[in-house]
């Protein structure tokens, strides 16, 4: 038998139909069996899961849910339900549709307590026990109708194609074909539930930087959006197409200028330089526990002095940020270029889960990062992507401020990207080690990079 990559997994899959009345199985010896397929965890799950379904047994079928089923001392056992398109779909042959009573009983000990506690958790979202509309049987032909709907008095029509991206219950991302392009339809849950209103605001605000909104689906607290037109900033390796990027980039921040309360109510994450002051001190105070906590001798962790050195350096740098007195933008602590999308009139940005006010050149900072991680070829020693995207702030402030400026960004960029979110208040070292030393690796690259800082604080003074 061939060994599984470390990224790969084996789902046994529960695909239903009928409203889960019967389920689809294969021989196996004298009994029955699940279907299986080996996934990629690091691509698309959703995706990969339809695919391999298709491929393998000719079945139109979309996710429910993705669950992990507990076996007495082995791994749990990796499941996937999964609802046909079509409820009188017939099977390939050596595959049988078999009553739900039936395939409860007729395989072996570990499926069969993966299929009880897969469809016990199916019946609880279908009876309301908790919030998940996307794992519910039938929702993708209700949300076929919705966007049908929604779309029908723009003149175009559905042809029946999609794909699923992703398969949660309370979160979905499908792609809807049309006759003419195609729309892509979204819903978040907690902890990103705030991205539909801050999505349809700076819709409005910024039309010409984000997709066109087609409808709003607030009972799915989801939306439906014109699919943009061009190619994923992470597929082009050109450097003049970042170039482009950087320079729209500030152009949109630009836009926002004096927008701030809009966008704070919307809400978007408040990242203001005052704000992150605020939280210098606790951060500084959690980052030791979190230190004190770790087990292994490398890399070793930051001592109390050198955690007091951070946090002068974040103070310092926050002051002299400010005192440029750059205005709070719209911005974005995951600038993802697969997120941007380039075609010859225009550039988009999607996914604001991650939506912010702050400083401009703390999203730029975002941007740098990621193509420095990949394989474009800068010119101009690394200067050419920073040259791209001051050009149109010079009209506002002079060169040598947003060049001084601008080297302030790096240590600050780090530190609001720790502490967006409240999960290094919230983190146990304990029970989830793996983040604590997440966020111990990221207050480790702070102190190198306030170190650098204070030995170039030369460029940061007049």
């Amino acid at each position: 038998m061939e060994l599984l990559t470390k990224s790969a997994s084996v789902f046994h899959l529960i695909i239903t139909r009928r409203n889960a009345s019967e389920i689809l199985l294969l021989p196996n010896g004298p009994g029955w069996m699940l279907p299986r397929v080996e996934i990629d965890l690091e691509q698309r799950l959703a995706e990969q899961l339809t695919a391999e379904v298709a491929r393998a047994w000719r079945l139109e079928a979309y996710c429910l849910l993705v669950t992990d089923v507990p076996k007495n001392g082995a791994n749990a056992l990796r499941c996937a339900v999964m609802e046909v398109i079509r409820q009188n779909e017939k099977s390939q042959p050596g595959t049988y549709w078999i009553p739900r009573s039936v395939a409860t009983r007729c395989c072996h000990s570990p499926e069969t307590a993966a299929i009880n506690e897969s469809l016990a958790q199916l019946d609880g979202y279908a009876k309301g026990q908790g919030a998940g509309h996307f794992a519910c049987s039938g929702w993708l032909r209700e949300l076929f109708r919705w966007t049908h709907e929604q779309i029908a008095p723009r003149g175009l029509r559905l042809t029946g194609a999609f794909r699923q991206l992703n398969a949660s219950p309370t979160f979905s991302l499908i792609r809807f074909e049309t006759d003419l392009g195609a729309v892509w339809f979204k819903a978040t849950g907690a902890p990103n539930a705030h991205e539909l209103p801050v999505t349809l605001v700076l819709a409005r605000l910024f039309p010409r930087y984000l997709p066109t909104v087609l409808g709003v689906h607030h009972a799915r607290n989801g939306w439906l959006s014109e699919e943009a037109s061009g190619t994923s900033l992470d597929e082009i390796l050109e450097f003049a197409a970042w170039e482009r990027i950087a320079e729209q980039l500030a152009a949109l921040q630009i836009a926002s200028i004096g927008k701030t309360a809009e966008l704070l109510e919307a809400p978007l994450r408040d990242l203001r330089i005052p704000r992150l002051v605020e939280r210098i001190d606790p951060f500084i105070k959690r980052m030791g526990e979190l230190m004190a906590a770790q087990k292994k001798p490398a890399p070793p962790p930051l001592d109390r002095s050198e955690l007091e050195t951070l946090g002068e350096g974040l103070r310092e740098c926050c002051a002299l940020l400010a005192s440029f007195g750059l205005p709070d933008t719209v911005g974005h602590t995951d600038c993802n270029p697969g997120n941007i999308i380039v075609s010859e009139d225009r550039c988009v940005f999607l996914d604001w889960s991650e939506a912010c006010v702050t400083n401009p050149l703390l999203t730029f900072q975002f941007l740098r990062e990621y193509m420095t991680r990949g394989e474009i070829a800068e010119p101009a020693g690394g200067e050419g992507l920073a040259a791209a995207y001051l050009r149109p702030w010079k009209g506002l402030y002079s060169s040598s401020d947003l060049r001084r400026a601008l080297a302030l960004a790096p240590l600050i960029a780090i530190f609001a990207y720790a502490v967006a979110a409240d999960s290094w208040r919230t983190v146990d070292p304990v029970s989830d080690p793996k983040l604590a030393g997440y966020f111990r690796s990221l207050a480790r690259r702070m102190y190198r990079e306030a170190i650098e800082a204070a030995e170039r604080s030369e460029l940061c003074l007049d």
